[in-house]
């Protein structure tokens, strides 16, 4: 008999590979206010277009303030079935437990100094929870997981951050070898989806027009003006090309429209069996 893909996963043994794993797994990353939500909210739409249910992971935890489980054993009311849904919307970090932590007090602007190595660490962990509780179980139920932010994120971002004197960074390396971001690099994307912009003073006045703020620290000109290179660069492609992720890139300083356009066409062109 084969392998079942249900709501009793929980085998370390099929954890192996999420390559192996009947569904996709997608992330989307950038500078901030790049447009990595309009890339997912297109992808999003296109996908219940088709008939596809989506489960939103950021409403349920602001909903339940922890993380789903899909085991149908487990005795909390933590409970979703993975019949649910066909699309697992997520992000990084999370909006629980270390998640929280890192938002409302590690990144946040508070005037309390944080070093990149310790901000470093807790995404690691977030990340590492949100693969083994919510990531991982869904993409071997054959879910398709659309993310915003992942490893890449630490990868560029902390290893750009020294905002305090005499701070030392870190390297991409360093970085790598943390225990979340090691495992969650072995199981990483199917496809890792790059928004870029030529003028980063044009994220900066989309920022500026968001009504939520996240009041992040890296949300300053020149710190956006330092990771963009490295969002290009051969370095973090290949990071994730060795591992079997296709990495793509879109222009998304033409419109919003053309931001979704080049989206779909691409997620499509990748995932074909999800637009039959």
């Amino acid at each position: 008999m084969g392998k079942v893909y249900g709501e009793n996963f929980c085998s370390s043994k099929d954890l192996e590979m999420v390559h192996s794993f009947p569904g996709t797994f997608t992330v989307v990353d950038g500078l901030d206010g790049v447009g990595k939500g309009v890339v997912l909210q297109a992808i999003c739409d296109a996908l219940q277009k088709k008939g596809k249910r989506i489960f939103s992971l950021d409403h349920y935890w602001k909903d339940h303030q922890h993380h789903p489980e899909f085991n149908k054993d487990c005795t909390t009311n933590a409970y979703v079935s993975l019949e649910n849904f066909d699309v697992l919307l997520s992000s990084e970090p999370t909006f629980t437990q270390v998640g929280s932590a890192i938002r409302e007090e590690i990144i946040a602007k508070n005037g309390r100094h944080y070093s990149a190595k310790q901000t470093a660490e807790l995404y690691s962990i977030d990340r590492l929870i949100l693969h083994k509780r919510v990531l991982l179980p869904a993409l071997a139920a054959g879910k398709d997981v659309l993310q915003s932010r992942s490893v890449s994120t630490s990868l560029v971002y902390q290893s750009n951050q020294n905002f305090f004197p005499g701070e030392r960074r870190i390297s991409m390396e360093e970085i790598m070898r943390l225990e979340g971001n090691r495992f969650c690099l072995d199981h990483g994307p199917n496809l890792l989806l790059i928004p870029t912009i030529r003028n980063v003073e044009e994220v900066m006045q989309r920022l500026a027009k968001r009504e939520k703020q996240d009041d992040a620290i890296f949300e300053t000109i020149d710190f956006q003006l330092q990771i963009k290179p490295q969002y290009e660069s051969k370095a973090l492609r290949e990071i994730f090309e060795d591992k079997g992720t296709l990495v793509r890139y879109l222009n998304a300083g033409i419109s919003i429209k053309e931001t979704k356009k080049q989206a779909i066409a691409i997620y499509s062109e990748i995932f074909p069996q999800l637009f039959v």
